[in-house]
C-alpha cells in the first residue's frame, strides 16, 4: 500500500534534508492532531496547559519539562529529563503505556502513516 504522504528532498542552506512537507501535508497533521490530541494537549506559545501539557516546541524539549504541567510519576520516572525527537514520539504515540506504564496518557496512534504525520506536524511548532 502506497503512503498518502508526499515525501519531498530539498536543499536549504547548503544542507541536504532528507524531507520535506509539503504545507497539504502539514495541514493534514495539524488536523490528525487537532481531532486526536487536542482535548488534551494545545499547540499555540503561551496556551495554557490542559489535561495534557502544551505541544508547541516539545520537539526538543526535555521531556517532563513543561512549565506549569504536574507530570505523573510514572511518566517522570521512565522519561523526565530525555529529549522528545522523531524516534522517542514515534515510540511514545505507538504505546504510551509500554514507555510509561502507568502513565496518564491512554492515546495510542497504531496507523504508522498518521504517527508520522502527526511527528512531523510537531516539528513545526517553532
Amino acid at each position: 500500500m502506497r503512503s498518502k504522504w508526499r515525501i519531498v528532498p530539498v536543499m536549504m542552506a547548503g544542507f541536504m534534508c532528507t524531507t520535506a512537507w509539503t504545507q497539504d501535508d502539514l495541514a493534514a497533521g495539524r488536523k490528525l492532531a487537532l481531532n486526536q490530541c487536542g482535548v488534551c494537549h494545545v499547540f499555540k506559545a503561551g496556551e495554557p496547559n490542559r489535561q495534557g501539557p502544551g505541544l508547541f516546541g516539545v520537539v526538543g524539549r526535555a521531556a517532563g519539562s513543561m512549565a506549569g504541567f504536574t507530570y505523573s510519576e510514572a511518566f517522570t520516572k521512565a522519561l523526565g529529563g530525555k529529549t522528545w525527537d522523531a524516534p522517542a514520539l514515534d515510540r511514545w504515540l505507538t504505546d504510551p503505556q509500554a514507555v510509561a506504564p502507568g502513565t496518564v496518557m491512554l492515546y495510542r496512534q497504531d496507523d504508522p502513516d498518521q504517527r508520522t504525520a502527526l511527528i512531523h506536524y510537531l516539528e513545526s511548532l517553532r
